[in-house]
């Protein structure tokens, strides 16, 4: 997937419904009540943060193109896309950033680690300066190899053949895999730079960036679904144990525990429209979550209706037509599974 494809992908679950500068706080992972209700309206956890340090001023250039290219409409007020727009069909991605939230970079890091340290060790050179920095994956790391008693040439082999057969089957292109195992470093090899990457396959830096996560999301699924015994390792606290935020699971706590919502709010010492937010998400997530103490049925069913009549999720224009609902009401409501309500 290349960068202008995962704006327009987004761009078309929300068109006429969201700004322009929506799908940029999406890509970069914003944890705004917005931001997050808006992944469970629309079916966008598959782009939830998978360029979490994208530039605004690159997001802008990019969107300027899409304009220039015909795919958008002058709008001041949402996205609106061409007919041109709407009728591209857009690739299908193995992206799953809900599912990883950056930790792909844990991946990366740890495998680069292991790659450089098997390197060497089978070159009989026992020192090198690694080529991750960080402390607490060099640590993970040692652990790691000592737990596999990776001195042995045919551990370094083993893993070696997990790594290769893992990345055979995983669905992704050829430049795909190419992209990650030029970003590896090994005995008297160096890692290249995105910059080296992009010029090399005529892309852009940030598309080069965007199909690295792409093949690792691909790659780690993959992983998972086979359970190689060593690289299987790599995966450990990589995957979100909940669909939640930690902030939202410690509402969901309270609230469990019986709490109301004005309660939880001055227990933790945050404004009731944040809770309002964890309460959203609960309901995005939660297929057993209770609605009721906040919305009764008649309404919640008022709300769905009038939101299917209009055929849009903009709160303001809901409410125009249903007046005795909150703002937070509507939000709730929207954000509950249909097979739920």
């Amino acid at each position: 997937m290349l960068f202008t494809e995962l704006i327009l992908a987004i761009m078309k679950a929300v068109n006429r419904q969201r700004t322009i500068s929506s799908p940029y706080h999406l890509i970069k992972g914003k944890k705004s009540g917005q931001t997050i209700q808006d992944i469970g309206y629309f079916g966008l956890y598959p782009y939830f943060g998978v360029l979490p340090k994208l530039d605004k001023k690159a997001y802008d250039q990019a969107v300027q193109r899409l304009f220039s290219q015909g795919y958008l409409m002058a709008n001041e007020q949402v996205i609106d896309l061409s007919e041109k727009a709407l009728e591209l069909n857009i690739r299908a991605s193995s992206l799953n950033g809900w599912k990883y939230r950056g930790n792909e970079n844990i991946f990366l890091s740890r495998l680069s680690l292991i790659v450089q340290t098997f390197s060497h060790i089978s070159q009989q050179v026992k020192s090198f300066d690694p080529v991750v920095t960080d402390e607490e994956v060099q640590s993970w790391v040692k652990k790691y190899l000592s737990r596999i008693q990776f001195r042995d040439l045919a551990v370094a082999q083993a893993f070696k053949e997990e790594l290769l057969t893992t990345l055979t089957d995983t669905e992704i292109s050829e430049t795909h895999k190419m992209i990650l195992m030029e970003r590896l470093t090994g005995f008297g090899l160096s890692g290249l730079t995105w910059q080296q990457i992009a010029e090399s396959k005529n892309l852009s830096i940030l598309d080069a960036q965007l199909m690295a996560v792409e093949a690792l999301h691909g790659w780690m699924a993959a992983i998972e679904r086979s359970k190689p015994q060593l690289l299987i390792g790599l995966m450990e606290g990589i995957i979100q144990q909940s669909s939640l935020t930690e902030t939202a699971q410690r509402t969901e706590k309270l609230f469990d525990r019986g709490f109301s919502l004005e309660q939880i709010a001055s227990l933790r010492q945050l404004k009731s429209s944040t809770i309002e937010d964890h309460f959203v998400e609960l309901a995005m997530n939660d297929p057993y979550f209770n609605y009721t103490p906040f919305v009764n049925s008649d309404l919640y069913e008022a709300i769905i209706a009038e939101s299917k009549r209009q055929k849009t999720k903009r709160l303001r224009e809901i409410k125009e037509h249903l007046p005795e609902a909150s703002y937070f009401q509507i939000r709730l409501a929207l954000a509950i599974k249909e097979e739920q309500g």
